[in-house]
């Protein structure tokens, strides 16, 4: 895997979060291709290409506030638009690890990850289509961000299982 994804840098503390003992950064990703995927997605529809100008606005601005990182205790994600919203969900909580390759995703050339958790807030919300809260959106070379977060789950759940 390219070395841009373990330059290991720790989530900044101005976004609140703080990692805890012992927890060591894996993955420090950022979305790839974001604004482009944000200006697609409204375009798929007739309706939303009046929204372009305006998901291309919202996309510049929020792009520097999505991030996403994985520990050896947790994968974290911080998104938003002029605030943010933090997501932490321990590895051991984690049920699946799915890519994503919807319409607007492969028009823009991109895969997404989406993190199921056992309290199922990932799942498709009724409405405008799907909460992207859920999602690491934009992931450069899914498969291989798939197969290190799974091998992290999998080395927290041995060491449980041991204990």
């Amino acid at each position: 895997m390219n070395d841009e994804y373990t330059n290991n840098q720790e989530p900044p503390s101005d976004f609140g979060i703080r990692l805890m003992d012992g927890e060591e950064v894996i993955l420090s990703l950022r979305p790839y291709r974001f604004v482009r995927f944000a200006v697609i997605m409204p375009a798929c529809t007739i309706l939303g290409i009046i929204f372009v100008p305006f998901a291309f606005i919202w996309a510049v601005i929020a792009k520097r506030r999505y991030h996403y990182w994985l520990t050896n205790k947790r994968v974290i994600w911080c998104h938003g638009f002029i605030g943010y919203k933090i997501r932490s969900v321990p590895l051991e909580r984690i049920t699946d690890v799915v890519i994503s390759r919807t319409l607007p995703e492969m028009i823009a050339g991109i895969s997404s990850i989406e993190i199921r958790d056992m309290t199922g807030q990932t799942q498709v919300r009724p409405g405008m289509g799907s909460d992207l809260s859920g999602k690491w959106i934009g992931v450069k070379d899914a498969p291989e961000v798939q197969k290190r977060i799974l091998e992290q789950i999998k080395q927290v759940n041995e060491h449980t299982r041991r204990l």
